[in-house]
């Protein structure tokens, strides 16, 4: 397939994002007829890891070029062929244009480091910036700031990851593009691991044996085209946070499975646990509800216990395990990878592995090599839905995006006492 770049330094496509920005948007357009005017924030998680005057200024090029991508006639056609999108989104996707001028605002002091980033605008044009944006500003980082790294040995790295995976029997996707240290790394490392998978395919086959593991696509929609692997995604935590607002919280993860089957009907059926706690979640997870969904993402706390979790739950409810899957997307490595694999398949309830920072941001410094050269640890969160404050009520408190009073509001109006 011929994919056709763009005019622009960092981001290759208005394609260069993760599915679940465009089956969100999708959703938020045919379930809610009407603009919803958001707010999103940007924070570092990493307070010693800082953009320079620089990257800053690089960055800020590169947010106001956002407004150059638009879809290709190629990538018009390969967005028609998902099967979970109709003629109306695609028709408004090749008409969508970033507005950054009117959307974006930055702020960074050269003194103390301090960047401050946030996206208003109406839900279903503002939805898109987030992936990108975390993409740009891990590169301009890069650049600029951190720059004791070069490419060595990223090709090597992503095989030798791609087959251990693979021989141990774990079904994986490349989840890397918001962290990623830039493009050039995202697609070296996406092709090396499509480029392994395949092979090992091919040597089962002459072998006559199965495989055991398999690389089940990548997040990316610009490089699921490229590379012609599937893409993979589903929601985000945004869209829980954004239907509390909208339709109250005590019920949000009910009510966001509801329009998302409603939308999707029984596609891209995995459902995100931890936006209000996984406990939180349960409550509403009963054998109607998880009848619809394949399985569940677990994307903070203890994953071991989650395992143990889910598996009661299931149980609990009258639904064999054994035909549901967790979806493992936080803070995976290799060996992390393979001890939830172990630990699910002994628990009796199949697993995959969305599997991001590890693969597209992993160097050491150029001048020692004993010595990493540390990711960024940087989010986009949405804050303001319809006017009203929405935070995420992670299964890990590190994850919480709030001040402490929002938390104990949110906490005490969902009755979690702890």
């Amino acid at each position: 397939m011929v994919v056709t770049e763009h005019k622009h330094e960092a981001l290759k496509s208005l394609l260069d994002n993760d599915l679940y920005k465009f089956t969100m948007q999708h959703a938020a357009l045919k379930h809610y007829k009407r603009d919803i005017p958001v707010v999103y924030q940007f924070t570092n998680r990493e307070k010693d890891l800082r953009l320079n005057a620089a990257a800053v200024q690089w960055l800020e090029k590169q947010i106001e070029d956002m407004r150059l991508l638009e879809l290709t006639e190629t990538e018009r056609e390969y967005m028609s062929g998902l099967p979970f999108f109709d003629k109306e989104y695609v028709d408004y996707l090749s008409e969508f244009r970033y507005k950054p001028s009117e959307q974006i605002m930055t702020k960074f002091d050269e003194i103390t480091g301090d960047f401050e980033l946030e996206v208003s605008g109406k839900w279903h044009e503002t939805i898109l910036y987030e992936v990108p944006l975390l993409a740009l500003i891990s590169e301009a980082y890069f650049r600029f700031t951190d720059c004791d790294w070069n490419y060595e040995g990223q090709v090597e790295r992503a095989v030798q990851k791609t087959r251990a995976l693979l021989e141990h029997g774990c079904v994986f996707s490349e989840f890397g593009t918001r962290r990623r240290r830039d493009f050039k790394t995202h697609d070296l490392v996406m092709k090396a691991i499509h480029v392994t998978n395949e092979d090992y395919k091919q040597v089962c086959a002459k072998e006559g044996t199965t495989p055991k593991g398999n690389v089940a696509g990548t997040s990316n929609v610009f490089l699921a085209m490229k590379y012609n692997v599937p893409a993979i995604g589903t929601v985000a935590h945004e869209f829980f946070m954004a239907v509390s607002a909208l339709e109250g919280v005590q019920h949000a993860n009910r009510k966001t499975l509801e329009i998302w089957n409603n939308v999707y009907n029984g596609q891209l059926a995995i459902a995100l646990t931890d936006t209000f706690t996984t406990a939180v979640f349960l409550r509403d997870f009963d054998y109607e509800l998880a009848s619809k969904f394949a399985g569940v993402r677990q994307d903070s706390g203890n994953a071991i216990d989650f395992i143990n979790t889910m598996v009661h739950h299931y149980k609990s409810i009258g639904i064999d395990p054994n035909t549901k899957t967790i979806v493992f997307s936080d803070s995976l490595n290799v060996q992390r990878a393979i001890d939830l694999y172990d630990h699910s398949a002994k628990a009796g309830i199949k697993c995959s592995f969305g599997i991001g920072t590890s693969l597209t941001n992993d160097f050491q410094k150029a001048s020692d090599q004993s010595l990493k050269s540390k990711a960024l640890n940087i989010v986009i969160k949405l804050k303001v839905c319809d006017g009203k404050r929405v935070i995420k009520l992670s299964d890990d408190s590190l994850k919480h995006s709030a001040d402490a009073a929002t938390i104990a509001a949110f906490k005490r109006e969902l009755g979690i006492t702890n």
